[in-house]
């Protein structure tokens, strides 16, 4: 094998056959961003995209752009193309609220449809998915319960009174996926549907929610669907589950005939259903580009980048920052990783800001991680090169101190 050494990675960038979407991302050049599944980069056509909708359409059409522009149909185009993405036919995916709302909405009608009240769940879930769980059964459905057990034990806990198992496909600390296609199948021969949060999958990970025999999956628009700060994320219902879903913010877009005005609400019978009011068009708009870029990508050269930034991560980190203190939780086997590398480090909080000193920018995530996250469609080989020589830099000869400070991480 050739030396490693930058010239290596540089070699490697020219033979990347996905190098030509980076130019269509606005990306300062003095800038690394390593953090694809914290919050994806612009793409250049967003700006143009929102410049002409605020400067003409918005200006021009005024109310009439809901109709002329197809504003109001938005949330089920993106959802269809998101689709494409997670591996969904048509009709099953629509764009919604924050992610914590949509995954509100599909716990809800999750719970209605079984007559059994535990909500299983793996006690390393993100946080925010644990207590939207929560919060249902202390305020929603008071004779509902969360049951957190270790991701190793979530199949044993499957039992006669779980009505839905609620997890996330990749972790978002140490990036280890879930098997999705036999936990859905171990749970529904235990009669109990299958809730995923596909945050940190979407765009970087193959999916195949129809063919793995998914029930329910919701995910956000910001990481590698580059849909810009905050955009709003999406819910997907399987077809066969869609007829009768109910879910409990009834709002006036979700009704079959929403400009009918009727006093009683009937809900589309689609997966229009699931949405609530007026969509964030200017967020939807940003967000749309995001996914029609991410689109035109081939998702098996995406997850082959995916898998080979990662494991060079893997690589240099335990050959170069092994012997300074540095473990890398993150499973080795691609099979079973996601698009992000988590560094344990005790002063990973000092590191991280060691990094942004030097222009690359990665997550902390308390007490002592690193996410290191390249994303494929704009990151380069040779930035996850130089991520891992700032690192080595910054635990030895720049700050030793990191490691044998009294004061830090």
């Amino acid at each position: 094998m050739a030396a490693l050494d930058r010239s290596f990675f540089e070699a490697l960038d020219q033979a990347d056959p996905l190098s030509s979407f980076r130019t269509r991302f606005d990306l300062p050049g003095d800038r690394v961003f390593l953090n694809g599944n914290s919050l994806g980069a612009p793409p250049k056509s967003t700006w143009n995209r929102l410049s002409r909708l605020v400067g003409q359409d918005w200006r021009d059409d005024m109310n009439s752009g809901w109709w002329k522009h197809g504003w109001l149909d938005l949330p089920r185009t993106v959802g269809d193309r998101i689709g494409r993405l997670v591996g969904a036919g048509p009709g099953q995916v629509v764009v919604g609220e924050s992610t914590s709302v949509n995954l509100f909405k599909l716990l809800c009608g999750a719970l209605r449809i079984s007559t059994r009240r535990t909500v299983l769940t793996d006690s390393g879930n993100f946080p925010s998915d644990l207590y939207v769980a929560d919060g249902i059964a202390a305020h929603v459905h008071p004779d509902a319960r969360v049951r957190r057990v270790p991701a190793p034990d979530l199949l044993d806990a499957l039992d006669d009174d779980v009505a839905v198992v609620m997890l996330s496909h990749a972790d978002y600390r140490t990036a280890e996926i879930l098997p999705m296609k036999e936990i859905n199948e171990r749970a529904h021969a235990a009669g109990a549907l299958v809730l995923w949060d596909l945050s940190h999958s979407a765009g970087v990970l193959p999916l195949a929610l129809d063919a793995d025999g998914a029930d329910l999956a919701v995910g956000c628009g910001y990481k590698y669907l580059n849909g810009g700060p905050g955009a709003p994320g999406y819910m997907y219902v399987a077809s066969r589950l869609l007829p009768g879903f109910e879910q409990p913010i009834t709002g006036w877009l979700g009704h079959a005939d929403p400009f009918a005005f009727e006093a009683e609400y009937r809900p589309d019978p689609g997966v229009g259903r699931l949405t609530t009011g007026c969509p964030p068009l200017l967020s939807l708009v940003a967000l749309d580009e995001g996914v029609a870029l991410a689109c035109e990508a081939d998702p098996g050269m995406v997850r082959a980048k995916s898998t080979a930034l990662t494991g060079w991560l893997i690589e240099l980190t335990t050959g170069r920052l092994g012997p300074l203190s540095v473990e890398v939780p993150t499973p080795a086997d691609p099979a079973r990783r996601g698009g992000h590398v988590a560094l344990r480090h005790p002063a990973a909080e000092r590191l991280a800001r060691g990094l942004a000193a030097h222009g690359i920018a990665v997550e902390f995530r308390s007490p002592e991680l690193l996410r290191l996250a390249p994303s494929p469609l704009f990151n380069r080989y040779v930035d996850v090169w130089d991520a891992v020589a700032v690192l080595e830099r910054l635990l030895t000869s720049e700050h030793r101190s990191l490691t044998y400070g009294a004061a830090g991480g």
